[in-house]
């Protein structure tokens, strides 16, 4: 696999954000994943809509925050400024968990500092590998293969 910058979670410093990137990748979801730049406002609110909403039995429902709890944001994975983000129409559902809004604000600045400091811009050619080290469960297991 090539070298591309590591951006790293750890989990003894935001435990929630952590481990909500942890089962995402166990799940399956990407570990290195392509900027796709910063979303315009509209943009950016289509696809935070559809990265909130399931169906099931063809009814739709919305992800809920969880009110009067220290968990009542909620956090995507992979990340809405990613190609392998949600997609502007539902093409693509991310991992969604819920954690405290402290961790979500914390998580959005690292990343915005991760991408400066890396001279990351959109591109195909942009790549960033996601870590979550210090996890007790151990670290993300490879991807079975088919």
């Amino acid at each position: 696999m090539p070298s591309y910058p590591v951006l790293e979670f750890d989990w003894k410093v935001m435990p929630n954000i952590a481990d909500n990137i942890w089962n995402a990748q166990m799940a399956g979801w990407e570990r290195v994943l392509t900027y796709r730049g910063p979303l315009p406002d509209a943009m950016g609110r289509v696809i935070r809509s559809q990265t909130m909403k399931y169906e099931v039995d063809n009814q739709s429902y919305r992800i809920p925050t969880l009110p009067n709890t220290t968990f009542n944001s909620r956090d995507e994975y992979p990340f809405a400024c990613t190609e392998e983000g949600a997609g502007p129409y539902g093409g693509r559902q991310p991992w969604v968990g819920h954690v405290p809004p402290v961790e979500n604000f914390q998580q959005g600045g690292m990343l915005r500092a991760f991408l400066v400091k890396q001279g990351i811009v959109a591109g195909p050619n942009k790549k960033f590998e996601v870590r979550v080290i210090n996890h007790p469960r151990g670290p993300v297991l490879p991807k079975l293969r088919d």
